[in-house]
């Protein structure tokens, strides 16, 4: 028998044998399918079984296919591996693995090898699995002939491959490879990676060769008092210079050198994208009194929360034992998963506390908002709006428009619209105003940067709310408050009218995200409590520390443990309570009553940013134990300056493993998950290392330059 041979009796006899397996597995587990036709039992191998397919239409692509099918039986060798490639009913299909993947790499051999005939097409479809409804997703080679408006005709053959009393297929969408073309925005990227990379190179060689190169480049003393100061500066200072942090990121000093005056300005720029420089402030670890360390803790454990519940956001389309969900959500644990939306709570309430502080003490140096000045005020706003805006733009340029370029997988099409909303809205992103414009978007650029948005949109405003606690405290108070009664008063109208369910996890209106999620005047509560949090541990936060430490060891457990327990107890409800909720809608599809989840969107986002100002304002005044001194371990501290990069990066890394995937991934057992995971979570916090030491700190030195003129 020849070699072809062979490989044909293995991939056939492979199909054949896949198929009674799962005959066997249907009879043992779902007395259901008892009744099943013998024909699917007693299936015997025989090659023309592949070419006696019904009478198919005339189409060229039908006619093609049929071709194709016949052609097993000379054990043609175009037509093996044409059907090797070609997506096959998996085993376990009774356990929701209804991902039919076609081998991928071997349909793109395929496509190479007769000069673009072939191509990698995937049909999403609806179906009937022995009478239930399912979704089927089938992948493999298509001729050429198949590839635009021939839906009907793939449906139909794949249809006719397929054991008619298993599969009852409905009408689809085809989607094809396409060939991406470098175009204006994927240069203007390739451009600007392209500087960045070579600033960073020479910036690094220049600060190794700058004994010999400043010997060339000496200035006088009458020239140098033109040049500006030295940019190792770390102007990411933020607790102590009282600039307000982007993000709500304290951020940690490093030890200063005297500027050298013999340094010309040109040595100066280039060597704030010295890898020598930008790596000291990563990896330092010093701390100031008075730095509100906890915080550290708290962004690091945020984010990768975060982190957590969007690799099972993201991987869901790819899973292999759908028949597992049920078993998972039941679970008492899993809503840290599916409830992971008070991380990004935690974020807007850091952000209003830590502005709010560091403004204060502003105002109070100065002497008010008048006397600091129109130059400081427009500092407050630029300096906020650069340092986010740069790695922001280098995150939309690369995957917005590299990443189709780069990328190459199965499922390559999913990046798609992203990769439009990139182009078409890209502007959007850069004004922050990506969470309203459009209106109803749902999928836009870097998907995850509506809460950018919404907070630089509260950035704006914030001043307004604590000038007035500045000057007014009772007025400011009121008015506050007053923002986060009309934002629950909101969201429970909008809850109410369009039957929205308390959170994501538990609703079934495709508007939900942007009717609840991402709009402004839903999120901002978090961020006015962080706002009153400021103002009140500016104004009692010194006073209240001297109290505590008069304060017997006793009297600080009688004090600080209740309020702890408290707090931890209303922060488990708030991520818990939806449990029963969550589980009657993903197993039973019963949905929560309007009044749960009224009255969970309303005090949900006060109730979570309540306690966590309380927990911080315990740990800084040394009621905080053993658990500040957890939150305020050093070793946070490097990861704390990546949390901002991690957020901005790490859907896009996992969005990039998705469509690359070549087989279907599976929740049981849990390490496989936990692995993604962690190699998902290293990836982001190494990337955004990348982005840290090319970008981020790099801007912060020349912002530097530039404000100590």
């Amino acid at each position: 028998m020849s070699l072809w041979n062979v490989i044909t009796l293995c991939v056939l006899v492979t199909e054949v044998c896949s198929q009674f397996q799962i005959s066997t597995r249907i009879e043992d587990v779902q007395p259901i399918f008892r009744n099943l036709p013998k024909t699917f039992t007693n299936f015997s191998f025989n090659p023309e079984n592949f070419a006696e397919l019904p009478e198919l239409g005339d189409s060229l692509c039908l006619a093609k296919l049929k071709k194709l099918s016949q052609g097993l039986q000379t054990f043609n060798q175009e037509s093996i591996a044409f059907f090797d490639a070609a997506g096959k009913p998996p085993p376990g299909i009774t356990q929701g693995n209804l991902l039919m993947m076609g081998d991928y790499d071997m349909c793109m051999k395929m496509k190479n090898d007769s000069k673009g005939y072939y191509d990698h097409c995937f049909v999403g479809l609806p179906a009937k699995l022995f009478g239930f409804p399912v979704e089927v997703d089938w992948s493999g080679c298509l001729p050429y002939e198949c590839r635009i408006g021939n839906e009907a005709d793939v449906i139909q053959w794949i249809d006719s491959i397929l054991p008619s009393y298993v599969f009852s297929l409905g009408t689809g969408t085809l989607i094809c490879a396409e060939t991406i073309k470098f175009d204006a925005g994927a240069i203007a990227a390739s451009v600007c990676l392209g500087l960045v990379a070579f600033l960073v190179v020479l910036g690094t060689i220049w600060y190794e060769c700058r004994p010999v190169i400043n010997s060339l480049l000496t200035r006088s003393p009458k020239e140098d008092k033109a040049v500006l100061v030295d940019c190792e500066e770390n102007v990411y200072d933020e607790i102590t210079s009282e600039t307000p942090p982007e993000n709500g990121h304290p951020n940690i000093p490093i030890p200063r050198r005297e500027p050298e005056q013999t340094e010309s300005l040109f040595t100066r720029v280039f060597n704030c994208f010295a890898l020598q420089r930008t790596f000291a402030v990563l990896t330092n670890t010093e701390t100031k009194p008075g730095q509100i360390l906890c915080l550290n803790g708290i962004r690091v454990l945020s984010i990768n929360w975060i982190v957590l519940g969007h690799i099972y956001l993201v991987f869901s389309r790819l899973i292999g034992d759908k028949s597992y969900l049920g078993t998972l959500i039941n679970r008492r644990n899993m809503p840290i998963i599916l409830n992971a939306f008070p991380s990004v709570d935690t974020f807007f309430a850091m952000s209003g506390f830590l502005v709010a502080y560091l403004l204060l003490k502003q105002l109070a140096r100065s002497g008010g908002p008048i006397n600091m000045g129109v130059s400081k005020w427009v500092a407050f706003y630029v300096h906020r709006y650069v340092r986010l805006t740069a790695p922001y733009l280098m995150v939309i340029l690369v995957e917005g428009f590299l990443y189709r370029q780069w990328v190459s997988g199965p499922y390559a099409f999913g990046l798609d619209p992203f990769n439009k909303a990139c182009k078409d809205y890209w502007y959007t992103n850069v004004l922050y105003i990506n969470n309203m414009v459009p209106w109803n978007n749902s999928e836009g650029c870097i998907g995850q940067s509506w809460y950018l948005a919404n907070d630089m949109q509260f950035y704006i405003i914030a001043p307004i709310f604590i000038i007035l606690l500045f000057w007014r405290p009772l007025e400011g108070v009121i008015v506050t408050n007053g923002v986060v009664l009309s934002s629950a008063i909101t969201t429970a109208l909008i809850t109410w009218h369009y039957k929205l369910g308390p959170t994501s996890a538990a609703n079934s209106n495709p508007d939900f995200d942007w009717l609840l999620y991402k709009k402004p005047w839903i999120r901002i509560r978090p961020y006015q409590i962080g706002i009153l949090g400021g103002w009140i541990y500016w104004k009692y936060g010194q006073a209240f520390q001297d109290q505590v430490k008069l304060m017997s060891e006793w009297k600080k457990v009688v004090f600080a443990g209740p309020l702890w327990a408290a707090t931890c107890a209303i922060q488990w409800a708030v991520v818990f309570g939806l449990y029963d909720d969550i589980n009657k809608f993903d197993v039973d599809h019963i949905e929560p009553s309007v009044a749960d989840s009224i009255s969970y969107e309303i005090f949900d986002r006060i109730a979570w940013p309540l306690t966590l100002i309380i927990q911080i304002f315990l740990c800084q005044c040394g009621l905080g134990g053993f658990i500040n001194s957890i939150l305020s371990w050093k070793g946070w501290i490097v990861l704390a300056r990546l949390t901002y990069s991690v957020y901005l990066l790490h859907i896009g890394l996992i969005s990039v493993l998705l469509v690359m995937m070549r087989h279907p991934v599976f929740l049981h057992p849990d390490f496989e998950m936990g692995v993604l995971y962690l190699g998902c979570l290293m990836m982001s916090y190494l990337a955004a290392a990348v982005l840290y030491l090319s970008v981020e700190q790099p801007l912060a030195f020349l912002e530097t330059l530039i404000y100590r003129r």
